[in-house]
């Protein structure tokens, strides 16, 4: 309403702003429309997320590892393990086995990882139980087991550097060796061994020398077990006299004490003492600060192949050419004869330097001679009381239960 000229009422001006405010209120109180989707647009949408996921997956699949030459590969295989400082022994067993395998797949035109397949990897077995070794005699399965060991380690490596996508050792059947009875030797036998170690109708200041050293040297091996690589490794500081303690550094650089027995100890300390060339002497040689504790002719280390010319002497002094006499066979009766007195075979493991017990147990599979030694021996049926129930005649008479041993315990 309008009383004035160019005078605007309050009432109109009252309502134009309850006007204003009440689209503003429902422009606040009115709520969005919210888009719904329908039960076939959500489904439709879940197949296009993992069509996008599946298409991804593939696209990650198909992308092929480099191919490398199997040449290459196995120098980079060695070259790591010289990286990992592993021993010279262990670099030198992959190396022979992977020639093999190396110079099979050439003569099969097979120039690349990713080519090398089960069938084949099969064939190479075959091949090398018919193909004759280096001595011109064909290898035996424990043989032929361990370089395809070796293969499949590499094969393993390659897995894992991603230089290939499945390994092919998974679908082949590995070599099995059976368990032959382990040989040992016989107290005789070593009797035999070291009445032969000075040579026969020879006296001279050297062969007395190199028998006081062979005599300490099978001592130690009978009387320890090591590894003959152990034996040669031996420093004069490995040795506590004190306390008659021998540190030995096994596979791998780790090290393991050994206590040593008396008779063992007498013999050591002897040709350390009174036979291994001294300082003076090693000088007069060049090799005056020499440490290793078992010397050659010539004052240098003992090697493994010395050693190996040692026991092919002995053995035929000792007219024993008709069996097999080496250093391991030394570490298999000390292992046998260690458990056949009492001991357990966990300290056996520790002795032995083995990490697991698998081989301790290839030494419980003793052979079948001592076994039955230990059965008339302790035979449960030689051990009744004369008083039992039962035909007397088919028991022991004079039976006396006191001078058994361990009666106390009954």
């Amino acid at each position: 309403m309008v009383h004035a000229k160019g005078t605007v009422h309050s009432d109109d001006c009252h309502a134009n702003d309850r006007g204003f405010v009440d689209r503003d209120i429902q422009m606040q109180v009115a709520p969005r429309s919210k888009k719904i989707d329908t039960p076939d647009k959500q489904v439709a949408d879940k197949k296009t997320v993992v069509s996008k996921t599946s298409t991804r997956k593939k696209k990650h699949q198909s992308v092929q590892p480099p191919s490398m030459t199997i040449a290459q590969a196995i120098d980079d295989y060695l070259l790591d393990h010289e990286g990992g400082n592993h021993s010279a022994k262990t670099i030198e067993w992959h190396r022979t086995a992977l020639r093999f395998l190396k110079e099979f797949l050439q003569q099969e035109k097979i120039l690349f990882v990713d080519d090398v397949s089960a069938p084949m990897i099969t064939s190479w077995f075959v091949h090398l139980r018919k193909t004759p070794g280096c001595r011109g005699k064909l290898r035996c399965e424990r043989t032929v087991q361990t370089y395809a060991r070796s293969a499949r380690a590499f094969f393993y490596w390659l897995v894992r550097r991603k230089l290939l996508q499945a390994n092919p050792f998974s679908e082949v059947a590995f070599p099995k060796v059976g368990k032959p009875f382990v040989q040992t030797l016989t107290p005789e036998d070593f009797e035999r061994l070291l009445a032969a170690c000075p040579p026969s109708h020879e006296t001279s200041l050297m062969v007395v020398r190199a028998s006081a050293r062979n005599q300490a040297l099978l001592w130690l091996l009978y009387d320890t077990g090591i590894r003959v690589s152990e034996l040669c490794g031996i420093r004069i500081g490995d040795i506590d006299r004190k306390q008659g303690i021998l540190t030995v550094r096994g596979k791998g650089s780790k090290e393991r004490r050994i206590a040593l027995g008396r008779n063992c100890q007498r013999h050591l300390f002897l040709y350390w003492d009174h036979y291994r060339p001294g300082k003076e002497e090693l000088a007069e040689w060049g090799n005056p600060d020499e440490e290793h504790l078992f010397l050659s002719a010539t004052r240098s280390p003992l090697t493994k192949n010395g050693v190996t010319l040692l026991f092919a002497r002995l053995k035929k002094r000792a007219g024993m050419t008709d069996r097999r006499i080496s250093p391991h066979i030394f570490r298999h009766t000390f292992a046998v004869r260690y458990l056949v007195l009492g001991n357990d075979p966990f300290s056996l493991q520790e002795l032995l330097g083995h990490e697991d017990m698998s081989m301790v147990k290839h030494y419980m599979h003793m052979n079948d001679q001592t076994i039955q030694e230990q059965k008339r021996k302790y035979s449960p049926g030689d051990h009744l009381p004369t008083h039992m129930s039962g035909p007397v005649e088919t028991r022991m008479r004079d039976f006396n239960p006191k001078d058994r041993k361990g009666n106390g315990d009954r």
